[in-house]
């Protein structure tokens, strides 16, 4: 799979999350162990979207060096 696949995978995985969390916050209240399961979740969907960006831009900046 390559990284624009993923990259759009963790994109709609995102706006998944974002979606799950706030129905449960809305419903539980914040600190509902529900709502921090989604928002931990979605902090690691953000971690691999930035390493994405970021393999993708060293990938592109070994390409022009050579």
């Amino acid at each position: 799979m390559n990284n624009m696949v993923k990259y759009e995978a963790c994109m709609e995985k995102i706006e998944n999350l974002r979606n799950k969390m706030t129905n449960a916050a809305r419903q539980h209240g914040m600190a509902h162990p529900q709502v921090l399961k989604y928002s931990q979740e979605l902090d690691r969907a953000h971690n691999l979207i930035l390493s994405l960006e970021l393999s993708e831009k060293n990938s592109w900046s070994q390409q022009i060096a050579y």
